[in-house]
């Protein structure tokens, strides 16, 4: 089955700021029914904020909710040290999908770029690896020509484009070679996307809303046209008013939940009419 929907899952913090395990699980469970996988510890997972060993306990966890192949674990880190040390946890879990986040904070060239995401390939050809662009959390756009020389890489799989790089998915489809898969991270142009070429979406929303987006995926798939139409106009609304924001997103999962669904990185206050309407949309489709 194609992975036409994938889950970013948030990962959900206690009031002191510990990882809720519990939590954790629980939404994965709710996401098992509707999603094709789960992107785990990328940043709407709040990855920088994660100790190691917590980042690959919530890859066990999730692999033990959905099984390995459906568990695609974010390896991105500040260097290819500590990359290879967080891939090679994952691969002892069993998962063989892994995405990188191209390199941020200091800057690099676009040879530095490659050599990054080769450091990877050199050691997990044998995994299905998957570039992720972020311009806007990387401080960094790597231009699409090279992203072709990361995706001729041994072992990659395809891409996730989110932020500046998904309004450029004709060009990324344009260099993506046969069989490797684009996502964008722009979850509110499911359809859009798969209509131009591409696999499908990486989606935040979809943790808080994954019935809803369950359905607009079969609608797609399945070509009934009027009830995508409907269910597109959901999903417009409830993206347009929980993302992409952790804050907006941990909202909704406590509303839903009970859970505290804290946030460990700084985030904007969500005002209490802002929390209203969050309020109403979980309580119309979630």
């Amino acid at each position: 089955m194609t992975d036409h929907l994938i889950s970013a899952v948030p990962v959900p913090f206690t009031a002191d700021g510990a990882l809720d395990e519990s939590a954790f699980e629980k939404v994965l469970a709710t996401l098992e029914p509707h999603v094709d996988a789960v992107l785990v510890a990328g940043t709407t997972g709040e990855f920088p904020a994660l100790d190691d060993d917590e980042r690959v306990g919530a890859f066990r966890t999730a692999v033990a909710v959905l099984g390995a192949p459906r568990v695609i674990a974010h390896v991105g880190h500040a260097s290819s040290r500590q990359v290879l040390r967080v891939s090679a946890a994952a691969r002892e879990l069993g998962v063989d999908r892994l995405a990188l986040l191209n390199p941020y904070y200091l800057p690099t060239d676009d040879a530095g770029t490659v050599a990054f995401f080769a450091a990877l390939s050199a050691e997990h050809a044998d995994a299905d690896l998957y570039g992720y662009f972020f311009p806007e959390r990387t401080g960094a756009v790597v231009p699409v020509d090279v992203v072709a020389q990361v995706l001729a890489l041994p072992g990659m799989a395809g891409m996730k484009l989110s932020g500046g790089a998904s309004t450029l998915l004709a060009e990324h489809l344009a260099v993506a070679r046969p069989g490797q898969s684009v996502w964008s991270g722009d979850d509110a142009t499911f359809g859009k996307v798969l209509a131009a070429g591409g696999t499908g979406v990486v989606s935040g929303v979809s943790a808080l809303f994954p019935q809803t987006f369950g359905a607009l995926r079969r609608a797609l798939v399945e070509g009934d046209a009027t009830e995508a139409e409907r269910l597109q106009a959901v999903v417009e609304r409830v993206v347009g008013l929980t993302g992409p924001s952790v804050a907006r997103l941990k909202t909704g999962l406590s509303l839903r939940t009970g859970s505290p669904w804290a946030a460990r990185m700084a985030q904007p206050a969500v005002g209490p009419e802002l929390r209203d309407e969050i309020a109403a949309a979980v309580a119309e489709h979630a």
